[in-house]
């Protein structure tokens, strides 16, 4: 990237039009549907959790089906079960079943519902809202329900029903509207129904009221950000509701994983059921062909009664997966957080690589946030926000190119000023932002030998040799980094460090950096010289200006450090042995007064320089 300090206000911005971006894709319904999808996989993806110890299912399944008949079965032996349920201690039968019409065994059924006070029973009724049925059953009679919460869910108006007998009167009676999303998939219930002032309410709503009967419902908002739109509640239940006043079904666990017991056993009396004292009855049918089932993240096929035993554990224990009250402020949260990640690597000379990076971040962070949310209980966006960062990724790609187009062009006007016009537009492309043609600086400048070390590397093991200089220059990078200043070129024995800055403060430092290096190097050389050929280190450093650049193409970059002060201090290096000295000072630096002390040598003509120049040693 090259856009520099002006660019970064260009990041900030992105940035902040990034965070809208975020906040209104949320509101997409593309964004909805594509969250819904994710959030499917990960339903998938987490390992289940164990079934709340509280709900038990009872199951209408193949075996009870060959030993009792075909369903529906006659009502006196759905009398009978209640009963047997009853008797075995369970606290709420919910029965996610529906008697439209009028049948033999009526009144012994009536007669159970109403042998237990308070209510023990809570079965179901079919209000028909899908615009797409055409023509709609009008059988039986829908029961609204006397103490219900104020609180109306969006749907379609009622065009028909499956209710309850005439000749039945249930104390608690509830919904089994099935509202599928558009790709048929059942991820949220409507909490209550209502028309002509009638309130119909969810089958575990309605169980609520029934496993509660002194409590009243109790409506509040959410927590912002991360709670639903509003929680519905009742004594220990706790329903929530998203802005629809829809129930999320939260799909913990496949259906298999919930304790179950046949129905015919029930009705065994030699079988050996599992305790059920207090527990909450979930009855309906899993066997083949009754067509009690959805199309659920986990099944494209799971029974009906699992969604209402996952509504009613979830309600008991408090174990949502929220839907976020504000999913705009998350998303440009999200967007905002891993924005500040990307941003301070924009600047990265491989922009290739840092794309690539940041599209992975941009559409996997989101994931992984989504999937952290999940294990909290909060289906975050993530579509949004993954959207918005790959928008603004691009963007800046775009800037950035247009950025470097225009300096590359006026980079190579400049060169066709002295040199032809071909080869100024071959080095404008190799290195738009100008670092061919180098950086000037003025600051100090500090040149580092290993006297000998040429010699003594043709002398001994390639590994060894190699190891001692990969050492020094280590020392000498991490030594000048220490103080302030950066090594900047190695050539053979010779080692250039640089400090931006030529003020006192910055000799100062690199009379500290030579110091401690020369100390540092004088016991790694000793351990590898030999009698033939001795190591030793020398410094010199001078204040002046220098040239930092790279030449060659992309592919083959090679550093630069040319200059005045360059010259200087390896002439001065060149004195070290001459005047006995590790550490030579120049003029220059001598005259920004280091607080040092500095022993004056006097004046010395260095090679390749016009006049004799003062010369200062430092002891070490």
């Amino acid at each position: 990237m090259i856009l520099g300090r002006a660019g970064r206000r260009w990041h900030l911005l992105l940035l902040a039009l990034a965070l809208v971006a975020g906040a209104l894709l949320s509101q997409v319904r593309f964004s909805a549907w594509a969250d819904a999808q994710l959030h499917d996989a990960l339903t998938r993806w987490i390992p289940p959790r164990a079934a709340p110890a509280k709900v038990v299912m009872v199951d209408i399944d193949e075996h009870s089906i060959a030993e009792l008949g075909p369903w529906p079965w006659p009502r006196t032996v759905v009398a009978e079960l209640i009963q047997s349920l009853r008797q075995r201690g369970a606290r709420l039968q919910v029965w996610d079943a529906f008697f439209p019409e009028v049948a033999a065994g009526d009144a012994r059924l009536q007669e159970v519902l109403d042998a237990a006070q308070p209510p023990d029973v809570v079965i179901g009724q079919v209000p028909v809202i899908d615009p797409q049925v055409q023509d709609p059953p009008h059988e039986g009679t829908l029961r609204a329900a006397a103490d219900a919460p104020d609180l109306c869910s969006d749907h379609s108006p009622l065009t028909g029903q499956l209710g309850v007998a005439q000749s039945l009167d249930p104390p608690f009676v509830g919904h089994l509207a099935a509202t599928p999303d558009s790709d048929g998939r059942l991820r949220r219930l409507p909490a209550q129904l209502c028309q002509d002032g009638r309130r119909y309410p969810q089958l575990v709503v309605a169980a609520a009221a029934a496993l509660e009967p002194g409590a009243g419902w109790v409506l509040r908002d959410g927590a912002f950000p991360f709670g639903p739109h509003r929680w519905l509640e009742r004594g220990e239940l706790a329903f929530a509701l998203d802005e629809e006043g829809r129930l999320p079904v939260p799909y913990h666990r496949p259906h298999g994983a919930w304790p179950a017991i046949s129905a015919a056993r029930l009705l065994d009396p030699a079988a050996t059921v599992m305790p059920l004292q207090g527990a909450v009855v979930v009855v309906g049918a899993t066997a083949l062909g009754l067509g009690d089932t959805a199309n659920t993240p986990l099944h494209p096929k799971a029974p009906g009664a699992s969604v209402h035993a996952e509504l009613l554990g979830a309600a008991l224990e408090r174990d949502w997966i929220l839907p976020p009250r504000s999913p705009a402020f998350l998303s440009a949260l999200m967007v905002g957080g891993i924005g500040l990640l990307l941003l301070p690597r924009a600047q990265t000379r491989n922009r290739p690589l840092w794309l690539a990076m940041g599209l992975a971040l941009a559409l996997l962070a989101p994931v992984l946030a989504a999937a952290l949310g999940r294990v909290c209980g909060v289906a975050l966006p993530v579509s949004a926000p993954a959207m918005a960062l790959v928008g603004c990724l691009l963007s800046l790609m775009l800037l950035d190119v247009g950025a470097e187009r225009r300096q590359a062009r006026r980079l190579e006007e400049h060169l066709e000023s002295f040199l032809p016009r071909g080869l100024a537009h071959e080095i404008a492309l190799q290195n738009p932002s100008g670092e061919s043609l180098g950086k000037p600086c003025h600051g100090v400048l500090m040149a580092l030998r290993v006297v000998g070390l040429e010699r003594w590397t043709a002398s001994v093991d390639s590994l060894q040799a190699l190891a001692l200089v990969h050492a020094v220059s280590t020392l000498a990078e991490r030594g000048a980094h220490r103080h302030g200043g950066a090594l900047e070129h190695v050539q053979g024995e010779t080692l250039l460090l640089a400090w931006p800055d030529g003020d006192a403060a910055s000799v100062r430092s690199a009379i500290a950096a030579a110091r401690e290096l020369l100390g540092e190097l004088a016991g790694l050389l000793q351990r590898n010289e030999s009698q033939r050929h001795p190591l030793g280190a020398r410094a010199a450093l001078e204040v002046g200006p220098f040239l930092l650049g790279v030449a060659g193409s992309r592919a083959s970059r090679r550093p630069l450090l040319l200059g005045p002060a360059a010259d200087v201090v390896l002439a001065m290096l060149a004195m070290c042995d001459e005047l006995a000295s590790q550490l030579l000072v120049g003029a220059q630096a001598a005259a920004a007064r280091p607080g040092e002390a500095l022993h004056p040598l006097g004046h010395f003509l260095l090679p390749d320089q016009p006049e004799a120049r003062p010369l200062f040693r430092v002891d070490v």
